[in-house]
């Protein structure tokens, strides 16, 4: 039943962002939804070789899946480093390591890939509950950044108790891959959604619709008219349970181990790359308004907070590209 729901509340996100991002086509795209890398993913292609590119997306989709990014897969990089504590990596993957570990750094470890040990503990895509302390302190320990190191085809765990996740980055991760095969296509205009990571490419204006974090999954409370690129959301209302009375969401704060609790409920970042996108905005939730802002700006990033008062923080220019659509939504500050 748990796993349904996700299935039908990824769909309703993935309908939402591709609708309204389509409503400026001026023929029919081709369309395609499959569920790959744990999640709903959703293609609509127009021009170029748009059947043939529909399949190249799925194909890439399981590669990288399999072969690369997951956990369980046992011929993937992931995998293996997590298993034997060391993989070879071609360049590509190379580089996804190393702009992840940037990305800590940058972040201070708001960003954290090595917290595997930890998310499996709380068992949000399971049956989630409240952890043991001491249990959660051991797993801890074993994460953080500097547990890694990364050469030019190598990558290797300093400590041997670290799991390295790319939950957070993943789906991201997939967009540019996805744009590859569109700039290899001749695509003329797309809107791909993995998750809650969308890609928007090709010519013209895009309209992408804010998800409201307390409505259905189905409802925005705004849209961004916005050029192509890659669009991310994390949001507090996606995974969570509740025990004595008290509500726990996935977005762990990797100093303390627990859920983070700052007063967001939703967080969009707008990024050129899918990678970015996608482990900003979680990043970014972990940080806050203030430090989360300044994170985006180094990447060339622009971020929007929604808050547990319903109001709406992003810089001017950001401002301009937002129609709120929502009246119990509102800009803050």
């Amino acid at each position: 039943m748990r796993k349904t729901t996700a299935v039908i509340a990824a769909l309703a996100v993935a309908v939402l962002a591709i609708i309204i991002a389509f409503d400026a086509f001026r023929s029919k795209p081709l369309e395609s939804s499959f569920f790959s890398m744990n999640t709903l993913v959703t293609a609509e292609v127009e021009g170029g070789e748009a059947e043939n590119c529909l399949a190249e997306i799925k194909s890439t989709l399981e590669n990288l899946d399999y072969n690369i990014l997951s956990r369980t897969a046992k011929g993937s990089a992931v995998y293996k480093l997590n298993q034997s504590g060391e993989a070879l990596l071609d360049k590509q993957t190379a580089e996804y390591f190393s702009a992840l570990a940037d990305i800590s750094r940058q972040s201070g470890g708001a960003f954290d890939f090595t917290l595997g040990a930890v998310s499996d503990l709380w068992d949000f895509g399971g049956t989630p509950s409240m952890p043991d302390e001491a249990e959660l302190a051991r797993a801890l320990s074993h994460s953080g950044f500097e547990k890694i190191s990364i050469g030019d085809s190598k990558i290797s765990l300093n400590d041997k108790k670290a799991v390295i996740d790319f939950g957070a980055s993943g789906k991201g991760i997939a967009l540019d891959s996805i744009k590859a095969c569109l700039e290899a296509n001749e695509t003329k205009r797309a809107v791909v959604s993995v998750g809650g990571s969308v890609l928007l490419y090709g010519e013209g204006e895009f309209a992408v619709g804010i998800r409201n974090p307390r409505g259905g999954s189905g409802s925005s409370i705004a849209t961004l008219g916005i050029t192509e690129g890659c669009v991310s959301t994390s949001g507090s209302y996606e995974q969570y349970f509740e025990q004595n009375g008290k509500r726990y969401h996935h977005i762990i704060d990797p100093e303390t181990g627990y859920p983070v609790d700052n007063g967001l409920i939703s967080v969009t970042v707008i990024s050129e790359s899918g990678l970015l996108s996608d482990a900003l905005s979680t990043a970014c939730f972990v940080l806050g308004i203030e430090e989360g802002s300044r994170l985006a700006e180094h990447y060339g990033a622009k971020v929007i907070f929604i808050t547990e008062d319903n109001l709406i923080y992003t810089e001017d220019a950001v401002r301009d590209i937002i129609t709120v659509t929502d009246k119990n939504y509102k800009f803050g500050g």
